[in-house]
């Protein structure tokens, strides 16, 4: 967690509160959040670093609901295509 709080701080600068770390902790993975924070700090950069940190949370919380639902279903059709995989194999 002190990773992902000083990539923000780096990339962003003032981060969050640590509460807010610790919620993105119990819904994402520390992949899916540092994916989130590079997309954030890409986004403010594009605006000429003019997000507020209200908005930089918003945003990157989106994202990492985003990714975490997109791994999920990829997860899914892995697991589906394998399977049917499996059956044709075995006949």
């Amino acid at each position: 967690m002190r990773e992902l709080k000083d990539l923000w701080t780096t990339m962003l600068g003032t981060p969050p509160a640590d509460e807010q770390f610790t919620v993105w902790a119990a819904l994402h993975t520390p992949k899916v959040v540092h994916h989130g924070i590079l997309k954030t700090a890409a986004k403010d950069l594009s605006l000429g670093k003019t997000m507020t940190l209200d908005y930089k949370i918003r945003f990157a919380s989106k994202v990492m609901l985003v990714q975490s639902e997109r791994n999920t279903s990829n997860a899914l059709n892995r697991q589906r295509l394998s399977e049917e995989f499996e059956g044709q194999v075995q006949r």
